[in-house]
């Protein structure tokens, strides 16, 4: 038992998150972290959702599970909604496709075509929230 005293909670890996649909989002990495918490901060963020490991996209070599669906809306000069943008978005560390795995690429470019082609949802894989 004492062996097991140092072992990290989840509960270390959540941020409070106001406008998702959970009172907490849980991270996997410090830029999932970092996004969650830019999206907290952003007033067009209406609604998001960490996608959980069960929402997964068929692709020729295996599940591809995106990581974030989110809601936002546009506004014109005057402040009105103009439009509710839905998207999904995949956050990574680089955008350099070489400097990933090929299999991640593989499945990121099987998700793209999925969402934008199949479902009419704008995809992106982004590095951080001002990329939205």
């Amino acid at each position: 038992m004492t062996q097991f005293v140092d072992i990290p909670g989840w509960d270390d890996n959540l941020v409070l998150s106001p406008h998702s649909i959970y009172d907490h989002v849980i991270y996997d990495s410090d830029i999932e972290k970092e996004f969650i918490e830019g999206l907290e901060h952003r007033e067009d963020v209406k609604l998001y959702v960490k996608l959980p490991s069960w929402f997964t996209v068929p692709t020729p070599i295996g599940e591809y599970n995106p990581d974030w669906a989110i809601v936002l809306e546009k506004k014109n000069e005057d402040e009105e909604v103009e439009d509710i943008l839905y998207m999904i978005r995949e956050t990574k560390a680089t955008l350099d496709p070489d400097k990933r795995r090929p299999d991640e690429n593989r499945k990121i470019i099987a998700g793209k075509h999925h969402f934008k082609e199949a479902l009419k949802v704008d995809y992106a894989v982004i590095t951080n929230v001002k990329e939205l």
